[in-house]
C-alpha cells in the first residue's frame, strides 16, 4: 500500500460533566462523545520526504498533524516520510474536535502504510500526548469518555437519527474555556451564551419546538436531536438570519472510515 484517504467524522458531546482539575492542570470529565458525518479528509502517501497540503495554515510545529506525526516517529524510532493533504469541513475551534480527528488519522494512517502493526490501545495512549479528545477517533461511535480523556467505553445507546448543529461564526478556544471555568466556575454553555448571544436565540428557538439544545465541547457549536426529518428541517428553516453554519448530521460507527487507494 503506497497511500491511503481516511475520513475523519466529527463527534458532539451528548453529556459533558467537568469533575475536577489534576494537580498537573489537566481536567477531569465525563461524558458521552458521538461520530457524525461532519467530515475532514486526510490523503496521506509514502514519500522520500514529508510535505504538508491542503488546509495545513500554521507552521508546522504548531499543526497538530505534523505533532501527530513526530509522536508516533519518536514512539517507533524512526522517519515515516509522507505526503500529507488535509481537506478540512469540520470547523475549527468549534467543539466538534476536527483537530484531534485529523491527528488520530495521521496516527492511522501512517501505521497501516508503514505496517507499523501498533494496537489501538498503542496508538490512543500516544494521541492522549497530542489532545485530550484524540484517542476516541481511534474508537468512534459512541462512547462514554473519562479521566482526561483517555478512559473510552463503547456503549450501547441508541442515538437520534438525525443532529442538527447550528454553528456561530465566532472560534472559542479549549484552553480559553477551561481558565475561564477555573476563574468564574461557570459552565461551559453559560460561557459560550456570553460570547455568543446567538445561542440565546438559537435556544429559544429549539424550545418553541419543544427541542433540548445542548452545547458540544467547549462550544460554540450546539445541537438539538430528532428521528423526524421534516422537523430537523423546520428547525434549519426556522432561524434564516443566523450568522454561522447549519448541519443536519447523521450519527456514524466509527471515527475513522478508511478508503484504500
Amino acid at each position: 500500500m503506497e497511500s491511503i484517504l481516511i475520513q475523519a467524522n466529527a463527534k458532539i458531546n451528548l453529556d459533558f460533566k467537568i469533575l475536577g482539575r489534576r494537580r498537573d492542570g489537566y481536567h477531569l470529565i465525563e461524558s458521552v462523545f458521538q461520530s457524525i458525518d461532519l467530515s475532514d479528509f486526510l490523503k496521506i502517501e509514502k514519500s522520500k520526504k514529508d510535505n504538508f497540503t491542503g488546509a495545513i495554515i500554521c507552521p508546522e510545529e504548531k499543526n497538530i498533524v505534523y505533532k501527530a506525526k513526530k509522536i508516533l516517529e519518536r514512539n517507533v524510532g524512526r522517519k515515516l516520510p509522507a505526503i500529507i493533504h488535509l481537506q478540512k469541513s469540520i470547523p475549527i475551534s468549534s467543539g466538534l474536535g476536527g483537530g484531534s480527528a485529523d491527528a488520530a488519522a495521521t496516527l492511522l494512517g501512517l501505521n497501516m502504510l508503514y505496517s507499523l502493526n501498533l494496537s489501538q490501545k498503542e496508538l490512543a495512549e500516544m494521541g492522549i500526548k497530542i489532545g485530550a479528545d484524540v484517542p476516541f477517533f481511534l474508537y468512534g461511535g459512541t462512547c462514554r469518555v473519562e479521566g482526561i480523556g483517555e478512559r473510552i467505553k463503547k456503549i450501547k445507546q441508541k442515538p437520534a437519527s438525525f443532529y442538527i448543529l447550528f454553528r456561530p461564526h465566532k472560534r472559542l478556544e479549549t484552553k480559553m474555556m477551561y481558565k475561564l471555568y477555573d476563574k468564574t466556575g461557570k459552565d461551559f454553555l453559560a460561557l459560550a451564551k456570553e460570547f455568543c448571544p446567538d445561542i440565546k436565540t438559537i435556544e429559544k428557538k429549539f424550545q418553541s419546538l419543544n427541542l433540548k439544545m445542548k452545547l458540544s465541547g467547549s462550544g460554540p457549536t450546539v445541537f438539538c436531536r430528532t428521528n423526524n426529518y421534516n422537523l430537523a428541517k423546520k428547525v434549519t428553516e426556522s432561524y434564516p438570519e443566523f450568522n454561522g453554519d447549519i448541519f443536519i448530521c447523521h450519527p456514524q460507527k466509527e471515527g475513522l472510515k478508511i478508503w484504500k487507494t
